[in-house]
């Protein structure tokens, strides 16, 4: 019996090795995870969203996702330094927030690496971070958060200045027409549609979102800088939204002249070219799989298919 238990773990073998290949899952995204922490020399672990799943915002099940994934790793292995590999269109403010706070209260050095994209909430994480992490071709977006609201079974999700803008809008115009002598009435049909209670959380969700990145940066990216200055910073990053659109992306170069802490990696380098293959591989893998979302690190991954959409307060 002594000698049984010590005999090795069978190995997989080519054939299974080559069918998680084929498949795209399990082993190959950990292996690469793997190759990503030697190089950076740093604990790695990775958030992949499918953009057009109605579910693939920042949501606050993520933060317990992610500290799940946290308790299953030895982060001193690579001495508590935490590098969150981020692809997401965005979300609530207040769940970026708690990712934030999950991924410092496991670290002591936290970074985002932003392979291809992160918009919105996505972008108030990486300003969470201690420095951002990015090629020439990655990109950031305006702050401006992504509202979630759900009619019946209809999921809709907008920036919240197209809300805002709509209704304010509707107001200018149906003043215009009474102030010309004409009827108001098409203008006043359609504010009736709209519930201003939402507008008031589409305001406070904005409010919300210059609030945590001010905190957040003021404590950690840009510690030392006055209020005036990340207040300054903070403007760029809303007024790109208001005064373009609110998917104008933001590459590197310019986040750098915006005032933010970011390591510019070049895009045919070995390491970025193992993050540009996670990269690749989890967004196949959740667009195939249809699933909402792949968090994963170097011992294992965790896939999230349907989460409750609620609107956000």
């Amino acid at each position: 019996m002594a000698e049984t238990s010590k005999k090795k773990e069978e190995p997989k073998g080519f054939g299974l090795q080559l069918m998680d290949q084929i498949q795209n899952e399990g082993t190959v995204h950990n292996k690469l995870i793997q190759n990503i922490e030697k190089k950076l020399e740093r604990n790695v672990i990775g958030y992949i969203s499918f953009f057009s799943h109605p579910a693939g915002t920042v949501l606050d099940q993520d933060a317990t996702i992610i500290e799940n994934l946290l308790k299953s790793i030895d982060l001193t292995k690579y001495d508590y330094k935490l590098d969150l590999i981020l692809h997401s269109p965005g979300g609530s403010p207040t769940s970026a927030e708690k990712i934030i706070l999950t991924c410092r209260s496991y670290s002591s050095s936290f970074r985002v690496i932003i392979p291809k994209t992160a918009m919105s909430a996505a972008t108030l994480i990486a300003m969470g971070a201690d420095k951002i992490v990015m090629s020439e071709t990655s990109e950031l977006g305006p702050i401006d958060p992504q509202m979630l609201a759900v009619t019946g079974q209809q999921q809709t999700v907008r920036p919240a200045a197209a809300y805002i803008d709509a209704y304010l809008n509707l107001i200018n115009e149906t003043q215009n027409a009474i102030a010309n002598r004409k009827p108001p009435h098409p203008y006043i049909e359609l504010l009736k549609r709209i519930d201003p209670v939402w507008i008031q959380v589409c305001l406070k969700a904005r409010d919300l979102s210059k609030t945590i990145a001010k905190e957040n940066l003021k404590e950690y990216m840009l510690k030392g800088k006055s209020e005036e200055e990340i207040e300054e910073i903070i403007e760029k990053f809303i007024k790109i939204g208001e005064e373009l659109s609110h998917g104008r992306v933001i590459r590197a170069q310019k986040v750098v002249d915006y005032g933010l802490d970011v390591e510019i990696i070049d895009k045919n380098s070995e390491v970025w070219n193992l993050i540009w293959e996670l990269y690749m591989r989890g967004e196949n893998y959740v667009q195939g799989k249809r699933f909402a979302k792949y968090f994963v690190s170097r011992n294992g991954g965790i896939n999230v298919q349907v989460q409750t959409i609620g609107i956000l307060s």
